[in-house]
């Protein structure tokens, strides 16, 4: 290995495959809401609003607009993507069926604002957890 450019191609590829092997979509939840975890029907259950208290708190979703893992994980627990999310949270908010989630622009954003308003719940790369709650992966 006397090509040095072939050395950091490698270095690289192997730093981008180790980072997206160790991240995974998570249903991530403010610190008050630490103890709880939930199975994928309990994940799903509060996604699509049928369970609206974790403890003691009132469930608050979070979404971006748009997000990878937040799209890997709706699909695979709600079988959704983020736009159907959306529309299902219009449709039950329009019919005074439950308050819609809080939408922001990026998942960092709505990292920041889970972990500003207790019982609030986000999916986000498992990376971004900080000092929320991993609720469910």
């Amino acid at each position: 290995m006397k090509n040095p450019i072939f050395k950091i191609l490698l270095t690289v590829v192997f730093a981008t495959t180790a980072i997206s092997l160790s991240a995974e979509p998570v249903l991530l939840g403010n610190k008050a809401l630490s103890g709880q975890t939930l199975d994928g029907e309990g994940a799903k259950a509060v996604l699509m609003g049928k369970k609206v208290a974790l403890g003691d708190a009132r469930v608050v979703i979070v979404i971006a607009k748009a997000g990878d893992a937040q799209d890997k994980f709706l699909q695979s627990h709600v079988g959704m993507t983020t736009s159907q999310f959306q529309n299902h949270w219009r449709r039950l908010f329009m019919t005074g069926g439950g308050s819609a989630p809080k939408i922001v622009e990026t998942e960092a954003e709505a990292c920041k604002l889970v972990a500003e308003t207790a019982g609030a719940v986000t999916v986000a790369d498992s990376a971004s957890a900080g000092a929320l709650v991993v609720l469910a992966k």
